[in-house]
């Protein structure tokens, strides 16, 4: 694959024994006639490949001789949508002399790409571009009105059972509907076997479209649309697979993240509920607390330094092992003699009992009680 650009020559160096440097546009982004139709080279696949150009050799006419290596690229950039190359060229090549002289003002690059259609332009887009070469060419620059060599594009297009387009005997002897324009046999659309081929569609399309064929242009996209559509959706069987199975995955999911949320919430209300207990639990803690220093200072006094530990107690178990044992030893301090007619803690009083008892009496059980309740 080649494509022409007009030579902006700038003369970088010539100061050297064996080179002189000049820079050139190597390529541009713009749509190019072709046999096959119009071939359109965006901008970012230049962008993507410009760095591809750096070391390929420079040649005469894409004669990829020994003898017509002239130099090398070395150095390129991309800029306005374009390619930039710096080239050292042999100060002793006769080209040399030509290039300064203005005789030489075209140079062409050859390259690498894939094809997709564009249904969208109407028109091939090139893809994945390699460069191979570059070439000083005399042709004229104007894209318009250049002439490419497309033998390798021909070979690669028209192969197969579409071959028979490049063969003028059987261009002659093929049946009027093989083409779209039967009277001057132009844009042929049907293989060899007579079955309509989308290469050929989408190639008439192309051309018909950069020469302004308006009738030709509609016919081709409304075969294009109407068999070449379908054979594009040959592949939406398993697409449609894929994407149902993917729904159930999504569906799954969706499941999954509903039970999850069901098991948050349940989380969350549980969470409420210890909170609860937790307030609870504290409360109890303070009145454990309170009771075992009300014990301690009835069994010790107020200045007991059991008091102070107390305050700093977190370990339940332990709190409430003290808390029952200073009660114990509170309820053993405050238990009446043996020698005293105070009934015993556990003993009934009746009003039988009380009518029965001294004045003394009545009072001792006065004082027991009140300090029971301190």
């Amino acid at each position: 694959m080649q494509v022409l650009e007009k030579l902006s020559l700038e003369l970088l160096q010539d100061n050297d024994e064996k080179f002189i440097t000049v820079k050139v546009r190597a390529i541009s982004s713009r749509k190019i006639p072709r046999f096959y139709g119009v071939l359109y080279i965006p901008p970012e696949e230049l962008q993507k490949s410009y760095k591809t150009l750096i070391g390929k050799p420079v040649l005469k006419d894409h004669n990829p001789s020994v003898d017509n290596v002239i130099g090398k690229v070395v150095d390129a950039e991309f800029n306005d949508n374009a390619i930039y190359a710096t080239i050292e060229i042999f100060k002793n090549d006769p080209i040399a002399e030509k290039i300064k002289n203005g005789l030489v003002n075209s140079v062409s690059v050859g390259f690498s790409r894939t094809l997709e259609w564009s249904d969208e332009e109407q028109c091939y887009v090139a893809k994945n571009i390699q460069f191979e070469e570059l070439s000083f060419v005399v042709y004229p620059a104007d894209p318009s009105a250049t002439v490419l060599s497309a033998d390798k594009d021909e070979e690669e297009f028209l192969s197969g059972d579409i071959s028979w387009v490049k063969d003028e005997e059987k261009r002659k002897k093929a049946p009027r509907d093989y083409f779209l324009d039967p009277d001057s046999r132009k844009y042929p659309y049907k293989t060899w076997d007579g079955k309509i081929s989308c290469e050929l569609l989408r190639r008439a399309m192309s051309l018909a479209s950069l020469h302004g064929h308006k009738q030709i242009y509609d016919r081709a996209k409304t075969l294009y649309e109407r068999h070449c559509k379908e054979k594009q959706c040959k592949g939406c069987e398993k697409f449609s697979k894929e994407v149902s199975s993917m729904s159930e995955n999504v569906e799954k999911l969706q499941e999954e993240l509903s039970e999850l949320k069901k098991k948050l919430e349940l989380l969350q209300k549980e969470n409420e509920e210890l909170k609860i207990y937790a307030e609870a639990g504290k409360a109890y803690i303070e009145t454990l607390k309170s009771e075992t220093k009300k014990y301690v200072k009835l069994v010790h006094g107020d200045n007991s330094p059991l008091l102070d530990m107390v305050d700093t107690l977190s370990d339940v178990k332990q709190l409430k092992a003290i808390h029952d044992e200073y009660e114990k030893l509170a309820k053993e301090k405050l238990k009446p003699s043996a020698k005293e007619s105070l009934p015993v803690e556990n003993e009934e009083l009746t009003p039988e009992k009380l009518q029965k008892m001294s004045y003394e009496e009545l009072l001792k059980l006065k004082e027991k009680f009140a300090k029971e309740v301190m």
